[in-house]
């Protein structure tokens, strides 16, 4: 069974858009039993993977996002869901 947690990434510590924060709060609306987790500079270790580091480093986050996204599924299961996918109904 795919555990009920929602994955998103957010790196670069830049402000969250109204489109983004519209659709963050989707999730919560239409699935409230599911987990959110950002994976952001606070809960993933950028430095521990080349590619990861080289993309932060470079400030291409969608790259870094690239990478974490199938390290939070391979570890922790669950969905991965882009930071502007507006949910419409359970």
């Amino acid at each position: 069974m795919i555990p009920k947690v929602i994955h998103y990434c957010w790196f670069g510590r830049g402000p969250k858009s109204k489109l983004i924060q519209k659709c963050i709060q989707s999730w919560k609306k239409y699935l409230p039993d599911y987990q959110i987790v950002e994976w952001n500079e606070s809960n993933f270790d950028i430095y521990s993977n080349t590619f990861a580091r080289q993309a932060y480093t470079a400030k291409k986050y969608a790259f870094v996002s690239d990478y974490v996204r199938l390290f939070a599924l391979y570890n922790y299961g669950g969905i991965y869901m882009d930071t502007d996918v507006q949910v419409v109904k359970t």
